[in-house]
């Protein structure tokens, strides 16, 4: 009887097997293991406030065990401790050496509040060794969190542009749900540009609810897996694709950068200006590069030319180079907008990538800069102004969708 052979399977084997599985067994995974309770953090420091409208519960935990409850109706500081986090009303501290706190409304009518804004949910605070503070979330459902943030990234709308309200809805879920399931996620969400402005309870728009309501669980796909929804303000006419914006970004089908016509045009900030003396612009530079590199004050005395180079596809700038006596110094992609920053209001970035420059010259020698621009926002993916021309003109949210990220489709995740 001969023996018998174990069987090897190499990894490039086992690669080839999983890309072969197909696409929608991911989601179908995805969509039993998501928790539709998303946490957004709102703050990592030693010393807050929390308060309630209404009535709240206060659970505390000592490692894992529930070992106190209050209830109360006014505001309760927090502190952090190197043993734990303490808690403390106006007379006396309640509890000390916590791990955690969840700070809940005790009824359907209540709401917790933190510096001043009312949130659904509830609040959690985590006690963190490393680093040395706490972390404030707030413990939310997706859908809710929609109703946060719609109205700071689209704003007020009317009912001709509400297949945009849709697509905003659908493009903002499907961001939350890739960012907080890719590969390196922080955990949490970002209440700011860094991922989505979320304002909480009080910014809520009915209006803006309904198209969140009427597109409930739908997310934007590609080969079975969520896609990296980006979106912007103002394109200016041309999406960009997304490595030249961010270099350290692949190219991917659905980022890639499209024509939008003149869907935008409309936008207060579809067009804009700045002008820079050769002084200002040696300030601006200095502010920029300064400590980059090695890079000293000194080093921009003399500013003797700048070149840029336009990306031929988008026409948007994609390099700036600095030609000084100590050398020349460059500034690539998005962050040209951070090398370049405006007069008003003070320290405000460009608004975009998408302009044109003229050197401003006088006896053969660089006296300035004057730059024409077009769009507002980095410029990858969907361009929201253009979104609500499209859904003026009859386009409904998923032809809008379409038109931004390509070969895309929705799906219910749940």
């Amino acid at each position: 009887m001969s023996a018998i052979r174990p069987i090897r399977i190499s990894l490039a084997v086992v690669l080839v097997l999983c890309a072969n599985l197909p696409a929608q067994s991911y989601l179908d995974r995805l969509s039993k293991s998501f928790k539709r309770e998303i946490p957004v953090k709102l703050y990592e420091g030693f010393e807050w406030n929390i308060g309630v409208r209404g009535e709240a519960v206060i659970e505390c935990y000592r490692g894992v065990k529930l070992s106190e409850i209050f209830y109360f109706s006014t505001d309760i500081k927090f502190r952090y401790r190197n043993n734990g986090i303490e808690i403390s009303d106006d007379n006396d501290v309640l509890a000390y050496g916590l791990a955690e706190v969840r700070v809940k409304p005790r009824y359907g009518s209540s709401l917790v509040t933190f510096n001043g804004r009312a949130y659904r949910g509830y609040i959690k605070c985590k006690y963190q060794d490393a680093p040395e503070d706490a972390l404030i979330l707030n413990m939310v459902d997706i859908e809710d969190y929609l109703r946060g943030v719609l109205p700071a990234e689209i704003g007020d709308r009317t009912p001709d542009e509400y297949e945009a309200v849709k697509a905003q809805a659908i493009a903002a879920r499907t961001y939350a749900v890739w960012r907080l399931t890719e590969s390196g996620s922080p955990g949490s969400l970002s209440p700011t540009v860094a991922d989505q402005v979320y304002t909480g309870f009080d910014s809520e728009k009915d209006f803006l609810s309904r198209g969140i309501e009427e597109t409930r669980g739908e997310i934007i796909i590609f080969n079975g897996q969520p896609i990296a929804a980006f979106y912007h303000a103002v394109c200016g006419g041309h999406t960009a694709p997304v490595e030249k914006i961010w270099p350290e970004r692949s190219p991917v089908d659905y980022l890639m950068g499209v024509d939008d016509d003149s869907f935008c045009t409309w936008a207060k900030t579809y067009s804009w200006s700045e002008t820079y003396t050769l002084e200002r612009l040696r300030e601006t530079l200095i502010r920029y590069f300064s400590g980059k590199n090695g890079a000293r004050a000194d080093d921009f005395r003399s500013i003797n030319d700048l070149n840029f180079a336009i990306d031929k596809r988008s026409g948007r700038v994609e390099m700036i180079e600095v030609d000084t006596d100590a050398g020349i110094f460059r500034e690539t992609s998005d962050r040209i907008r951070w090398a370049l920053v405006r007069a008003s209001p003070p320290g405000a970035i460009l608004p975009s990538t998408n302009f044109t420059p003229k050197k401003v010259v006088v006896d053969g020698k660089l006296a300035g800069l004057e730059i024409s621009g077009l769009g507002n926002g980095h410029g990858v993916g969907m361009c929201q102004c253009g979104a609500i021309g499209r859904s003026r003109a009859g386009e409904k949210y998923d032809k809008i969708l379409k038109h931004y990220y390509g070969p895309i489709k929705l799906a219910k995740l749940y």
